[in-house]
């Protein structure tokens, strides 16, 4: 009986540890993505003016965008409190663009941030994924 109330107590500990060991994102500045970009080579220049109008500078989640222009093309920073927040942004993009023919873009979401880059230049989209991606580089 004293046996497996000891394995019985014993696998009531693992499970407990399992469940206290969810990982906790820590959630990423605007200032980490534009450094991380600028360490990379891109030259993001501050956009003081842009098209309020705009739905890539929409508000989403509540959350206002920062814009900078990248090679003469937007691209705009969300950071959001939490990466669940960041999804569901996302999601009001699409259901609020559904019914629009947007421009070449691409999206990119990494942890709490969600960037747009408005441009076709597919080589230029691939490398901006990339240095993105240092950010999620455990260092």
């Amino acid at each position: 009986m004293f046996k497996k109330l000891f394995i019985f107590v014993g696998l009531l500990a693992i499970l407990a540890a399992c469940s206290a060991q969810k990982t906790v994102e820590d959630p990423i500045s605007e200032g980490e993505v534009v450094e991380v970009l600028t360490e990379q080579g891109f030259i993001l220049e501050k956009s003081k003016k842009y098209p309020t109008n705009n739905v890539f500078t929409q508000v989403l989640k509540g959350v206002t965008p920062d814009v900078y222009l990248l090679d003469g093309n937007l691209i705009s920073i969300y950071v959001f409190s939490t990466s669940k927040e960041r999804a569901e942004a996302v999601v009001e993009f699409e259901e609020k663009t559904a019914t629009m023919e947007l421009i070449d873009h691409q999206i990119y979401g990494l942890n709490n941030v969600l960037v747009f880059y408005v441009s076709a230049e597919e080589r230029l989209q691939k490398d901006l994924f990339e240095a993105l991606m240092l950010l999620d580089t455990p260092e």
